[in-house]
Formats: C-alpha cells, sequence, structure tokens
C-alpha cells in the first residue's frame, strides 16, 4: 500500500489534495499499437466533447501518441476516471481529470521529470552494449552511442581493452530512466587512436574540429510561402496562456504545390490519419521516417511502394485539423521526432563564431575526458 501511496503522490499531487487515496485505483496502462484517444476516451465513457473542442495541433498531438507509451490513470471505487496522464512527447502530458460537480476537463500540461548530468568511462571487457548495462543499467545509451559514431567509426573493429568515455544527461521520473538521454560529448579510444564526438549548441554532433560525419541530405519537400510553425517539443504561449507543442515543419502555401519525398524511401502508410488528414508515411534507411500531412490528393503512389528521393508524392492541401492550406512535415529518428531542420541541408560542419564558441566546448570536455582516463 505504501508503494501505492508513494506512486500516487508522484504524479497526481499537484491535484489529489481533495481525494482520499486509499478509495481509488491507481493503474498504469500501456498504449497499444492501433489504439487512439478518441477510442480511449469511448472505452472509457469520457465525455467526446473534450476530444472534439481539441484545438488543431493538440489534436495532431494525440495521433502521435507513441505505441508502448504509459499512461498512469487513477479511478475511483466505481472504476470511473477521476484523473489520467498520458505523455504526448518527452516534454508534455494530457491531464483529463474531474472536478467535485463531476465534470470532466483536458489540459496539455508539462511532464515533470529530473535531469542528471552523468559520466561514465569504462574499458571493454565483453560486448560493448552488456558492458553500458552492466555499468548503468541503460541499454538505450549504447543505442545513442552506436547511432552518434556510425558514420566514423567501425564498431567491428572495437576490441577488449579499448576505452569509452561518455558524458550525457540522463532524465529520471519516479525514479526510473525516463525519455532518451543526451549525449553531450564521446570519446571511443581504439588502436590507440581517439574518436571524438561532441554536441553544438544547433543540437548535432560534431567531431573534435567542427566536422559534420553525419551527412544525410534530406531535401525539403515543397516550395513555400512562409513557415507557419516550426518544430518544438514545448513552448509556452505568451497569448494562449497554454503549453504548445508541433513535431514538425508547417510549409504554408497554396493548395495543389507539389510534395516531393524528401529521401530514398518506402511507403508504410498513405491514407486519412486524424487531424493530420490525408497522409503519407516513409520509412527511410537509417532509421529515419518523414510524414507529410494535410495533404490534398496523392500522386501515383500506393502503400507499399518503393519511392526515390525528389519523386512527387502528393499535393498540398488543407484536410484534416488545419487553420489553412499547408504542409505539416514531420522527421523521426529510431521512433522519436526530431526538428527536420537539422536534417534538410547536408552539414558540413561548423563556421565562423558558432566554431569557436563550439572549440571552446571540445576543449572543455577533452579536458575532462583525460581526468577521467587517469582515474580509470
Amino acid at each position: 500500500m505504501f508503494i501505492r501511496l508513494l506512486f500516487a503522490t508522484l504524479f497526481f499531487t499537484h491535484s489529489l489534495n481533495a481525494y482520499n487515496l486509499y478509495d481509488n485505483r491507481i493503474e498504469d496502462k500501456i498504449w497499444k499499437s492501433g489504439e487512439t484517444l478518441l477510442g480511449f476516451m469511448q472505452e472509457n465513457m469520457l465525455p467526446l466533447k473534450l476530444y472534439y473542442e481539441m484545438d488543431s495541433e493538440d489534436e495532431k498531438l494525440s495521433s502521435d501518441i507513441r505505441t508502448t507509451t504509459i499512461c498512469h490513470i487513477l479511478r475511483d471505487e466505481d472504476y470511473e476516471i477521476k484523473q489520467a496522464l498520458i505523455p504526448l512527447n518527452e516534454e508534455l502530458q494530457l491531464h483529463i481529470k474531474r472536478d467535485d460537480n463531476q465534470s470532466y476537463s483536458m489540459s496539455v500540461e508539462p511532464i515533470l521529470y529530473q535531469s542528471e548530468k552523468k559520466e561514465l568511462v569504462l574499458t571493454l571487457d565483453d560486448v560493448l552494449s552488456r558492458d553500458i548495462v552492466a555499468k548503468t543499467g541503460n541499454f538505450q545509451l549504447s543505442v545513442e552511442l552506436e547511432q552518434m559514431f556510425k558514420k566514423s567509426f567501425d564498431f567491428k573493429k572495437l576490441k577488449l581493452g579499448d576505452k569509452i568515455v561518455i558524458f550525457y544527461t540522463q532524465k529520471k521520473r519516479a525514479g526510473k530512466f525516463y525519455g532518451t538521454q543526451e549525449i553531450n560529448a564521446a570519446m571511443i579510444k581504439s588502436r590507440s587512436k581517439k574518436h571524438y564526438q561532441f554536441l553544438a549548441k544547433d543540437g548535432n554532433h560534431y567531431d573534435s574540429h567542427g566536422k559534420a560525419t553525419d551527412t544525410t541530405s534530406f531535401i525539403q519537400p515543397c516550395k513555400y510561402r512562409r513557415i507557419s510553425s516550426r518544430f518544438t517539443k514545448k513552448r509556452w504561449h505568451p497569448i494562449l496562456k497554454r503549453y504548445r507543442a508541433h513535431h514538425g515543419i508547417d510549409y504554408a502555401g497554396p493548395v495543389g504545390t507539389t510534395i516531393k519525398a524528401s529521401f530514398d524511401g518506402h511507403v508504410i502508410f498513405m491514407g486519412t490519419k486524424g487531424g493530420y488528414g490525408k497522409t503519407i508515411v516513409i520509412k527511410h534507411r537509417g532509421g529515419y521516417k518523414t510524414l507529410y500531412a494535410h495533404l490534398s490528393r496523392y500522386n501515383n503512389v500506393m502503400r507499399d511502394a518503393n519511392v526515390k528521393k525528389g519523386t512527387i508524392i502528393g499535393y498540398m492541401g488543407n484536410t484534416g485539423r488545419s487553420t489553412g492550406p499547408h504542409l505539416h512535415f514531420g522527421l523521426s529518428l529510431n521512433n522519436r521526432w526530431i526538428n527536420p531542420e537539422h536534417r534538410i541541408t547536408f552539414r558540413n560542419g561548423l563556421k565562423g563564431s558558432k566554431r569557436q564558441e563550439f572549440l571552446k566546448i571540445v576543449k572543455e570536455y577533452k579536458g575532462k575526458m583525460q581526468i577521467l582516463l587517469k582515474e580509470g
């Protein structure tokens, strides 16, 4: 019972003061493949007007709830929902709650978590992923490390005795790893040669000279008059007085503007997708996917078809929940939304003042790495 009460405190403290926790049931719910927010609300007999009154951005976010997302639900003695927290991304969640008058409301709120600065130094004595898990308990950290170095280092060349140093920021929620960690700096010392990657302020990783190793080149999917909305996981809207998130770039333009595949890939979805309207999703190599939404119509593209970069796949429109004709262009890496602007242009490296600022970061972390290697 103590654990259940502690769990309730962690996730519902800010709004449960009026409830007797002994009379409530708290459960974890895993979001299923193909499940929708509307279906969840119907299944739990929640007022559907909450869904239909959502604005277009929040409704699109609800379409992006990831399979296996863990939701936290507080039920009363009649098994009816009093409150539910449904993560929309790593920063924001839907909060559905019932007040004393038995009326329901729904809002988008920040997810509370702690960020910890961590460092890891290890000497390889097994498989890299097993060594990292043994030291940190975090398998995803090894995945992120290999993703970051995949263009500049062949992990098949790793041998016993090689050194790895990682500086990273880890999120925790209720004492458990939460979301993705951010690797700030990493070094692999193999066969007496050191390989580096450092995080710059633009959100990308570069080698110690500010050169880019990830040169995946996604082309801009369309011509446009203006960018009406940019990528953000969490932003406080000063006019609406609420948090907003937007998992892509909105290119505004006239209906009928041609939409092109941003990279070679395989069409895995084509059809209507909630507030996105007519949508195409293309899977690319390296764990990337692109999403093209609000199309007016498709162009000779079928599901399961292979398409080349630059192929016209549809036309800009205003379908779904949209305030005007535009293309919503989304980009994900390993099923997590990332900023498309970081991948749209071929990145050769940093220049000018940005490079000078970056080199200061490099100097700082290299100094820390030398200290850790001596201690290790």
